[in-house]
């Protein structure tokens, strides 16, 4: 019998082929409908094939998370087989399947040097490596939701949208609390799971400071900016380093002139931005983890550890964790805003990179994701800016700057179902490396590629 039995959507068959040959030239044995023998029909041997295979893979595209067939194949493969789904097209995946770690094969045309391509083919021996479900144990998940399917943590409440006024006086936390700049000679202890909820119960009584407010313009091209200065001691051994950035004027986009410029980084226009303190490296595993222990945060779908960026998270979970770190600390923590990703990534810079107008340079990472402890710092001291994961940022896409505001606030119209994201990742070459690049992912992406990090005020 077949090693793999490949799912997929009747509209996706040239693409299902490319796969399903590439599997074989790799070494594996592999079932899919076509091989069907004349006179066989689907029902009489798809359902043998499909539990008799060791992994079952299917293809998710914007037609195949519609189609019963294929969601009926994945759900017997995740009760009785091994599932290991794969993304060929951008789509919303069905709701059972959003914890599974998917492979991320949008694009891939056959070439089995490309690192997506042997990283699914890694997974796949590993899969293969793992013992089938046993008949017992598959016998029990006949309910409609499968038992393997974790069940994802409640929802963290979002920030409440900022309003344009001026901002609200800070709140002097209680002593007792000393929830937002303990001194780090005394770090607080660690607090069992179970008091956590207490603890940000008491927390949230102390309130979160006012929203960043409105900026205001300044001149100046090339000012040289105040030097960064590290934010006070984190509120917890594992929340993220902060850096405080004083803000001001910067040209925002990239000048006609600027190598793999393309339309949507224009027009170039001044921005001025009001001080706020920005994590220093992107959100590492070990920081997700305690959201993920707090019941803050789901799981994340990358691939880890320590303090390595954390990926294969959507913008929804990116946000959840801001808010879930905003409650446990009482500052507002969030996303950044395009504007203030771009201003810590120049470093007050002009050039395509912080490092310079070459590439590859200092700040490029290939290959693989890498710790975030051995990062260049830029000049403003943040760590790993322009490369090594791409960043998920606050502002919904818009394909031109004509009508953006020029204060650094976040864009909250335009096509909000696709936020922005920024920067380079070990993935992606020289265009998208450069501080003005911008691309759009939909919010339910979960890329291997794709982290983010926090600011606040």
């Amino acid at each position: 019998m077949a090693e793999i039995f490949l799912s997929y959507s009747r509209v996706d068959r040239p693409t299902a082929q490319i796969i399903a040959e590439a599997l074989e030239t790799e070494g594996f044995s592999v079932w899919w409908d076509k091989i069907l023998r004349a006179g066989q029909t689907y029902d009489e041997v798809t359902e043998t094939m499909l539990r008799e295979s060791h992994v079952v893979v299917v293809l998710w595209s914007q037609t195949s998370v519609k189609s019963t067939w294929v969601r009926a194949e994945a759900t017997q493969g995740q009760r009785n087989c091994v599932l290991v789904p794969a993304m060929i097209e951008d789509a919303e995946r069905p709701i059972m399947f959003e914890l599974t770690q998917t492979a991320d094969l949008i694009g891939w045309n056959g070439d089995r040097s490309d690192e997506r391509w042997t990283t699914f083919v890694e997974d796949l021996k590993l899969a293969l490596e793992k013992p089938k479900p046993s008949a017992s144990t598959a016998s029990t998940a006949s309910d409609p939701a499968p038992k393997a399917t974790p069940v994802a943590p409640p929802p963290v409440q979002q920030p409440a949208a900022p309003v344009a006024q001026a901002p609200a006086p800070f709140v002097e936390p209680k002593p007792s609390m000393a929830p937002v700049a303990p001194a780090p000679s005394a770090p607080p202890s660690k607090k069992s799971s179970s008091a956590l909820p207490l603890i940000i119960g008491a927390l949230a009584v102390v309130g979160i400071g006012g929203w960043f407010g409105l900026q205001a313009m300044q001149g100046g091209e090339d000012t040289d900016p105040e030097p960064p200065t590290i934010a006070k001691a984190p509120v917890c051994e594992k929340c993220p380093e902060m850096v405080s950035l004083t803000g001001g004027a910067f040209l925002m986009g990239s000048p006609d002139s600027e190598a793999n410029r393309t339309g949507n980084e224009g027009p170039q226009r001044e921005v001025t931005v009001p001080a706020f303190s920005i994590s220093k490296t992107e959100v590492t595993w070990e920081q997700w983890q305690m959201c993920v222990d707090a019941e803050g945060c789901g799981a994340a779908q990358g691939r880890g550890e320590g303090s390595y960026p954390v990926t294969g998270v959507s913008w929804n979970d990116a946000s959840a964790y801001a808010a879930w770190l905003g409650q446990m600390s009482g500052q507002n923590y969030r996303l950044p805003s395009e504007a203030e990703w771009e201003f810590a990534a120049r470093a007050g810079t002009n050039t395509a990179y912080w490092w310079g107008a070459t590439y590859p340079g200092t700040g490029v990472v290939s290959g693989t994701a890498r710790d975030t402890s051995g990062l260049p710092e830029n000049a403003f001291g943040v760590a790993g800016m322009l490369g090594n994961v791409r960043e998920w940022v606050a502002d919904c896409y818009v394909n031109n700057y004509a009508d953006a505001p020029s204060d650094g606030s976040t864009v909250t119209s335009g096509d909000c179902n696709r936020p922005v994201v920024r920067g380079g990742s070990f993935k992606t070459g020289a265009a998208e490396h450069r501080a003005a690049s911008r691309a759009r992912f939909r919010k339910s992406t979960k890329d291997g590629g794709l982290g983010f990090r926090v600011v606040a005020n």
